[in-house]
């Protein structure tokens, strides 16, 4: 997964606290059809929303006993007893609103994620959850969302036709308008960023994951979304091991490869794999070329394809741009143009 550069941010409140981050990244389709959630999905995202809601009912009511003994034995290390009354007690002073929207994603049997965006007060309260195949909390993130300032490419329409970079059926993970659905958001360069994956089975890998060789994004085809030249290319950094802290000295975007559109509008394709990147700089490259397949390079933790617009020649410069890809399935459903949103399946159309 990208990770968005770390930006400080003037929060109202000192409220703070989350313990066990994870560097998530998205997940994987084994869509028998085009476009088509796998078999399990739709249950397996109902589930981790019933328990994700009852454990935010639990937050709401300042229910300490009940929280902690749903927490991990890590987690209840990571944030013991009388820090977690603390952190509920600075929730006190202004209710637990309504829900503003909601995300569950089922990444896999141990690593099912919930988000909430809730008004509290005059302000809008995330609570994020990391929960384990029981409905144990293995990470809690609570912490007010920090409005979005305005967006510079508002309204700008892709001057390109604009193709999936990515063969068969994919989960968007991150991709939307706002941090909840999309933390890339926060970076300028990466406001309309997406990070693709695919999901099969209950996860998005096989086995206990420990190898890149078990997510079933690993080595998959990477192509040109249209045609262009190359301005920006890199190979060579070794892929990360799934789960560990990634090496950030080696770029965020790990081996990947920056193209010139035409008309001020650049694709990164990023994280792809050691060894796959054969494009130079000044390479003109037609729509649906190869010019890598999947890795876990770079800002990273799990096998997956981070894909954005950007108006600069630099990687992770300038302004992001909106993206609609042409000739898509979504969710099963073919359409002329789509601009695809985080939890839904994406394929190209036949």
């Amino acid at each position: 997964m990208l990770k968005a550069p770390a930006t400080p941010r003037a929060l109202r409140t000192t409220l703070l606290a989350l313990i066990l981050t994870l560097t998530l990244a998205p997940a994987a389709a084994d869509a028998r059809q085009l476009g088509a959630p796998p078999p399990g999905y739709h249950a397996a995202e109902a589930e981790l929303r019933r328990d994700g809601r009852q454990l935010v009912r639990l937050v709401s009511a300042g229910d300490g006993d009940a929280l902690f003994a749903r927490f991990t034995p890590a987690m209840a290390q990571a944030l013991p007893r009388p820090q977690l009354d603390e952190l509920l007690a600075q929730l006190a002073p202004a209710p637990l609103g309504g829900r503003l929207g909601e995300s569950a994603l089922p990444l896999g049997r141990d690593n099912r994620t919930y988000a909430a965006d809730h008004r509290w007060g005059a302000d809008v309260l995330a609570v994020e959850l990391v929960l384990d195949r029981y409905a144990r909390i293995a990470g809690l993130r609570l912490a007010p969302r920090t409005p979005l300032p305005p967006d510079p490419a508002a309204g700008h329409r892709p001057q390109n036709r604009l193709r999936l970079p990515l063969l068969g059926t994919w989960w968007v993970y991150w991709g939307g308008p706002d941090e909840r659905r999309n933390y890339h958001v926060v970076s300028p360069d990466q406001r309309h960023a997406y990070d693709l994956v695919r999901w099969r089975r209950g996860a998005t890998h096989r086995a206990s994951g420990a190898r890149n060789a078990d997510y079933y994004a690993w080595n998959r085809r990477v192509v040109a979304p249209a045609a262009g030249v190359v301005v920006g290319a890199r190979d060579g950094v070794r892929d990360n091991r799934p789960g560990r802290e990634p090496d950030d000295a080696a770029g965020p975007a790990g081996n990947h490869v920056l193209l010139d559109l035409g008309h001020g509008e650049y694709a990164l394709l990023g994280h792809l794999r050691r060894g796959t990147v054969r494009l130079r700089v000044g390479d003109r490259v037609r729509a649906g070329r190869a010019v890598g397949r999947v890795g876990n390079s770079g800002s990273s933790s799990e096998p997956h394809l981070h894909f954005h617009l950007q108006d600069s020649p630099r990687v992770l410069e300038g302004t992001g741009l909106p993206v609609t890809f042409r000739r898509v399935v979504v969710d099963e459903r073919a359409r002329a143009r789509s601009t695809p949103e985080q939890a839904q399946f994406v394929a190209p159309a036949p």
